[in-house]
């Protein structure tokens, strides 16, 4: 696993993004990121990070496979 710091103006830019995200506002409502959560896993002497939806929207499949998609989207975009 290749370990990748992100600033905190970077995350902030992250949250707006998902906030703006049309796509994630239809299946979420508004604002985004009042229903995502960053996961914080320890294993192996690390921790590792991820972005994920806290259960409280029922994802099917697609909305599933589009929320990874979006995400890793805005997400690399703001660690250029």
């Amino acid at each position: 696993m290749k370990r990748v710091g992100i600033r905190m103006d970077a995350f902030a830019q992250i949250i707006e993004d998902l906030n703006k995200n049309e796509e994630l506002r239809n299946i979420f409502g508004e604002p985004v990121a009042a229903r995502l959560l960053v996961i914080a896993e320890f294993a192996d002497g690390s921790v590792d990070l991820r972005i994920e939806e806290n259960g409280d929207v029922g994802l099917g499949d697609t909305e599933s496979r589009r929320f990874v998609e979006i995400i890793d989207r805005v997400v690399f975009t703001n660690l250029k």
